[in-house]
């Protein structure tokens, strides 16, 4: 069968997101802030944050050519971030430092206009499209809130996620059950399945609309599983799936590994 219109469009639209100036092929450095004014590899200034977490504190002089909102640099420069937030801090040139928030915990990132991997990108890897691999599944919201604190790609970071519900389907014959969140790109699911580490990532996700109101049936379509950011670079943070949410059967749709993980 041949791809729907709208899949092609989903494409499309994912491999512009990611050749973006800035975007996620371009990210050339991670770095906690100490609580003390540290220097950082790469970049020029002090940065530091504040004992309790609640700002990061970059300190430079005019000649060492920072900038923030357009203005160079002479002096300390303070910003603070949301829980789990990222924002534009200070620029270098055609670097760009962003302030982040993760586990608690605040760090800069730093990113550029364009990269050799940006400027060498040409697609990511697909499994062929199956429209086996939309399947209809019911969803079941929780009663209340919950948190629950996950493993992520970096060895020194958890983080908390806050599962709306879960989804139920069958692959292959057998019963799957997913814990479901809801984020930047709506609702989804990270999940682990056979193919991890060898055909595809460590672990994906997939985003699907949520069910209209009254209804409990969505739509999981795994021809668009997507990759996390850390199939990318090695600097995102990206959360692993929560316990059990592993599908028992191999899912050869979607997207396959780009490059070799360092």
């Amino acid at each position: 069968m041949a791809e729907p219109d709208d899949y092609a469009a989903f494409r499309a639209e994912r491999e512009a997101e990611l050749v973006e100036p800035y975007g996620w092929l371009t990210l050339g450095g991670f770095h906690w802030l100490a609580d003390e004014p540290t220097s950082l590899p790469g970049l020029p200034g002090r940065w530091w944050r504040a004992a309790d977490q609640s700002a990061g504190h970059v300190e430079a002089r005019r000649d060492d050519g920072l900038t923030h909102a357009g203005e160079p640099v002479d002096g300390v420069v303070d910003l603070d971030v949301a829980e789990y937030g990222r924002v534009p801090w200070v620029d270098h040139g055609d670097t760009r430092v962003e302030l982040l928030r993760r586990g608690g915990r605040l760090a800069v990132r730093v990113r550029a206009a364009t990269s050799a991997d940006r400027e060498s990108f040409t697609h990511v890897p697909t499994f062929p499209y199956d429209p086996t691999w939309r399947v209809t599944a019911s969803f079941k919201p929780y009663d209340g809130a919950r948190e629950v604190e996950v493993a992520s790609i970096r060895p020194d970071l958890n983080q908390l996620m806050h599962p709306i519900g879960e989804v139920s389907f069958v692959l292959g014959g057998e019963e799957q059950r997913l814990a479901v969140t809801k984020g930047k790109y709506g609702w989804g699911v990270e999940f682990h399945d056979p193919t991890n580490g060898s055909e595809t990532e460590l672990w994906r996700q997939l985003h699907f609309d949520a069910p209209t109101e009254g209804a409990t049936e969505v739509v999981l379509d795994f021809n668009r599983a997507l990759n996390m950011w850390f199939a990318f670079t090695d600097f995102a943070t990206c959360p692993a799936p929560i316990a059990g949410n592993v599908i028992s059967v191999p899912v050869r749709a979607g997207e396959r590994p780009l490059r070799q993980r360092s």
